[in-house]
């Protein structure tokens, strides 16, 4: 089976993959902080190419993941 899973999801998800560990050696002060809004803003543009992925007009969802 050919995996249709378009390459910038998979790479978002993969940083994601990366990303959350590396947060969790942030000093506490920043890990809360700092470290959520990464993760949020992660989730969010990852949340956008998923949805960009099944439209048509693919415009106004990678707008929102791009800020």
């Amino acid at each position: 089976m050919v995996n249709s899973t378009p390459k910038a999801i998979e790479d978002c998800h993969e940083l994601l993959l990366w990303i959350i560990p590396q947060i969790d050696k942030f000093p506490r002060n920043h890990r809360f902080t700092l470290g959520d809004r990464i993760e949020t803003g992660l989730l969010d543009v990852l949340e956008a190419l998923v949805s960009a992925a099944y439209r048509r007009d693919k415009s106004q969802d990678l707008d929102l993941a791009h800020g």
